[in-house]
């Protein structure tokens, strides 16, 4: 995908793989990114503009939305993995909040952007759903 000179959101991008989307994004020419957080962003590029998200949040998400004015590709990247058994309901709604719900209202959300701008959505899930085994319950229930 070309995203030179786009307009870029990408949703857990304080650390891990989130971080290195947005160092990818700049590489490749990226006109802006959107880098959606829970808290503060180290980021010195005037590309990256933070913005506070908790994909949990529909009022983050709805200020989120009032921030950004065109928006070419989505990158839907938060996600929580917590190893559990089933045994705690708490866990399993964490799960569905953050790495299935949140996605859904985050995209929702940014849908009539990105259909103004004939744009992309991109959704990171990890292939760790798929290892089944113990522990890995709610994890599987979401993504898997």
């Amino acid at each position: 995908m070309n995203i030179a000179k786009k307009t870029v959101l990408i949703t857990g991008a304080n650390r891990g793989i989130g971080r290195a989307l947005v160092n990818e994004a700049l590489r490749r020419g990226a006109k802006r990114v959107y880098a959606g957080t829970r808290s503060a962003l180290q980021n010195t590029d005037n590309r990256v503009t933070p913005l506070t998200l908790d994909v949990t949040s529909v009022s983050q998400i709805q200020r989120a939305v009032d921030e950004v004015d065109t928006l070419d590709v989505l990158i839907n990247n938060a996600g929580v993995a917590i190893y559990d058994d089933l045994s705690n309901l708490d866990v399993i709604e964490q799960h569905l909040a953050v790495n299935f719900l949140g996605l859904l209202k985050v995209t929702h959300a940014f849908l009539p952007l990105l259909r103004r701008s004939k744009g992309a959505i991109v959704n990171n899930l990890s292939l760790a759903a798929q290892q089944r085994g113990r522990n890995h319950g709610s994890w599987n229930s979401d993504i898997g």
